[in-house]
């Protein structure tokens, strides 16, 4: 795997409660449909901010299909 994904999980838009996770799946829509069933969250917003690389993954000792909670 070469890249993850950083999204966002938030209840509305200006919640400033908002958490930040690590997926270990380079396609958005596949890390987002995780985090949904994974939280039992479906209708929060869930926000791409980016990829991650290979190295933040090991480091943080994630497989494919796997997240953590930053």
């Amino acid at each position: 795997m070469a890249f993850g994904r950083l999204i966002r999980v938030r209840a509305h838009r200006s919640d400033v409660e908002a958490t930040i996770y690590v997926v270990a799946e380079a396609e958005v829509e596949k890390a987002v449909d995780i985090l949904k069933i994974a939280l039992a969250r479906p209708h929060d917003e869930y926000e791409d901010l980016g990829r991650v690389t290979d190295s933040l993954l090991n480091a943080l000792g994630l497989q494919p299909g796997q997240f953590a909670r930053t």
